[in-house]
């Protein structure tokens, strides 16, 4: 028997020789009988062959100027360097904005095997800035192979534009691609040259979580009252929500600040639209807005006195300006390791039609304890055990 076993252990070995050479030739074969300047073969009968892009020239285009932005940017360039795609990005200097880290990441050096990554210095772009004719300029840009879009706004933009240009294009940091009018489903383009990333739960998470630890009947929100907002603050999935459990949403609307010198008027009228809603509801969602954390205090103040509870949508900074709670929608560092690595496979010549736009965030939730305090909230001990902070952090008291 030990004699049989080893024949056939040779033959066995004989057999997979031949089949991997021809193996072999049959992937020479498609792979010379690609299309010139195709990127892939989908009808192979061994696969899918992917040949990577010799260089690929890389823009940005953001909605506005906003810190998430330049974390999420920021996290992207430090994934690329720790892949081994870039070298030379400093992850100790302190920058002061999107762009600051943008041309940062441009002084970069390309040490990706076998694509260069080109971030050009001058394909920096941001939609508060510029005119419909920078727009047509940008959108006529045909030294580009690809446009990292930062925003729903941006990213609506070139997505009503798609048939007038030529470079493909990533959105991020889109709150609903969906229901915005970016993508038309979770893996669905309206063109063949986009990426949109899409979190199916992203706002519905947040809403739920906060409904489940305290069960409020009537909830205040004050946004901008245009299809954006509606968009990007999350209302139709507080809608939703409202539906499936009962609770009453109370709303008022108020224009965001145009720039610095329309401050004072924003600010004037969203204390007054929350001073409005004091009495009508027992928490408030402060939505994605133009709001400066540290304005936070002076803003809640009244409501946190009421016994009101406020539940932050953007940010944990907004948590330890004051709101008493925030579970995290996204997370930049999460983010730019999904925007690196999307980059990697669009590198290495999937097509971005092809690529799956679908990423599962891990949440995290944050609470301000001294708010808690002042509102009279009582939460059960198990809720402070998993929660990821709470503010004030022991250093701070």
């Amino acid at each position: 028997m030990k004699n049989t076993t080893c024949i056939n252990l040779k033959q066995f070995k004989k057999r997979a020789i031949a089949l991997l050479l021809t193996l072999a030739m049959c992937l020479s074969l498609c792979a010379c009988a690609l299309i010139p300047g195709s990127k892939e073969d989908e009808d192979s009968p061994i696969g899918k062959i992917l040949i990577p892009r010799e260089a690929i020239s890389i823009g940005c285009f953001i909605s506005e100027e906003y810190f998430y932005f330049q974390d999420e940017l920021f996290a992207t360039a430090a994934e690329l360097e720790e892949m081994g795609l870039i070298s030379g990005f400093d992850i100790n200097a302190e920058y002061k904005s999107t762009q600051e880290v943008w041309d940062a990441l441009c002084n970069t050096r390309s040490t990706g095997d076998p694509t260069t990554y080109i971030f050009s210095k001058n394909d920096f772009y941001n939609l508060t800035e510029m005119s419909e004719a920078d727009i047509d300029a940008m959108t006529g840009n045909s030294s580009l192979s690809l446009m990292i879009t930062l925003g729903t706004a941006a990213g609506k933009v070139l997505t009503d534009r798609a048939d007038t240009f030529s470079f493909d294009y990533m959105v991020f940091g889109a709150t609903d691609p969906i229901s915005s009018g970016i993508v038309p489903g979770p893996n669905e383009r309206f063109n063949d040259h986009s990426f949109a990333e899409v979190d199916t739960r992203r706002i519905t998470r947040q809403i739920e979580g906060a409904y489940e630890l305290f069960e409020f009947k009537n909830i205040g929100v004050v946004y901008e009252d245009s299809a954006a907002a509606y968009s990007y603050s999350g209302i139709g999935q507080l809608e939703a929500a409202a539906a499936e459990h009962g609770f009453v949403i109370h709303t008022r609307h108020v224009n965001e600040s145009a720039g610095p010198e329309d401050d004072d008027r924003y600010y004037t009228e969203l204390k007054k639209a929350y001073d409005d809603l004091q009495d009508e509801i027992d928490a408030l969602y402060i939505t994605t807005a133009t709001i400066d954390s540290e304005m936070l205090p002076t803003l809640l103040a009244d409501l946190h006195e009421a016994g009101v509870i406020t539940i932050a949508e953007s940010s944990e900074d907004q948590v330890e300006n004051g709101a008493l709670m925030h579970i995290s929608l996204a997370d930049a560092s999460q983010d730019g390791e999904f925007v690196a690595h999307c980059l990697e496979k669009y590198a290495s010549g999937e097509s971005i039609s092809k690529m799956d736009q679908v990423f599962d965030f891990s949440p995290g939730i944050v609470f301000n304890r001294e708010t808690i305090e002042k509102t009279g909230v009582v939460l059960p001990l198990e809720v402070y055990l998993v929660a990821d902070r709470i503010y004030p952090e022991k250093e701070d008291r």
